[in-house]
């Protein structure tokens, strides 16, 4: 992201997801990149902004030419799901809390 916010859904399993936003200065699609090309969701602007798209072919080309790229990338890739992996459980922990305290007062 060059500039401004996006906000990332995605569709699995016939359902929409929001994830989480995309800021200036944020790597995107970095499964795409690395893995098959495939896209994995689509970005949708929430203030005025720019992106930098980089052709698949010149990325391809920059990770034959300088392997330690590829692996840099993949690394944050897995920072990436950690975090979100970590997220997702806070979240689901949160709501289990709120649900033993309704059930207590009950």
């Amino acid at each position: 992201m060059v500039s401004g916010q996006f906000q990332r859904r995605t569709e699995r399993l016939q359902s929409r997801l929001t994830l989480s936003p995309a800021r200036t200065g944020d790597l995107v699609e970095l499964a795409a990149t690395l893995g098959d090309g495939r896209h994995t969701y689509t970005l949708s602007a929430q203030t005025s902004g720019s992106v930098l798209m980089l052709p698949m072919e010149a990325l391809s080309q920059a990770f034959q030419n300088y392997p330690v790229l590829r692996m840099r990338l993949l690394e944050e890739l897995a920072r990436e799901v950690s975090r979100a992996y970590n997220a997702c459980c806070q979240n689901r922990t949160a709501r289990v809390r709120r649900r033993g305290t309704e059930a207590s007062l009950a």
